[in-house]
């Protein structure tokens, strides 16, 4: 589904972009280099926007909900992460599916597929199947057509192990990746 505009027109990405650059609100980093590599700098009304946004933010966190205001540097250098292991312990492996050339992290590949004919399997019985709310910051591409075809009761059972598998391993490196986090 294609992101809309209040009106229900289709989002146009590039045209937001070129009114933001043209009024200043963004303007490319280091741009007379021709070296911005997704850097961007604030013009006066993206400071304005920017500073409003921060000045709420505050209001509610720090004086409301009694919390304590820190200010870190946004960018990390290299060696930081590979000294606290980010760069050797966190690596998500990704596939392309040749037909329409889309890459993706392997585990969720993994997931769709084995959701998908599980589903099926379950079609195939006769069971009906629950629609659980998709998380809105997850994007996982939703399998067209799915068979509906009886697995065997072997089968169905391996894919279900499998599936726990890999939402336990995603769920360990995520607390390890918040542990090492914390601790760093």
């Amino acid at each position: 589904m294609a992101t809309t505009t209040l009106k229900g027109q289709p989002f146009d990405r590039p045209t937001i972009d070129a009114i933001l650059k043209r009024r200043l609100f963004i303007t490319p980093s280091f741009e007379i280099h021709g070296a911005t590599a997704g850097l961007y700098d604030y013009g006066p009304p993206g400071c304005a926007l920017l500073n409003n946004i921060v000045d709420l933010w505050r209001k509610h966190f720090i004086l409301e909900e009694d919390m304590l205001e820190l200010d870190c540097t946004a960018l990390t250098p290299a060696v930081v992460l590979k000294t606290s292991g980010h760069v050797d312990k966190f690596a998500d492996w990704m596939c392309k599916d040749p037909k329409n050339g889309e890459i993706m992290r392997a585990d969720h590949f993994v997931e769709q597929v084995l959701e998908a004919r599980l589903k099926g399997d379950k079609d195939a019985r006769g069971v009906k199947v629950e629609e659980k709310e998709e998380d809105p910051k997850k994007k996982k591409r939703k399998v067209k057509g799915i068979e509906a075809v009886k697995l065997d009761d072997a089968v169905v059972k391996e894919y279900e192990e499998t599936l726990a598998k890999v939402y336990l391993i995603s769920c360990f490196f995520l607390l390890k990746g918040a542990i090492l986090i914390i601790l760093d």
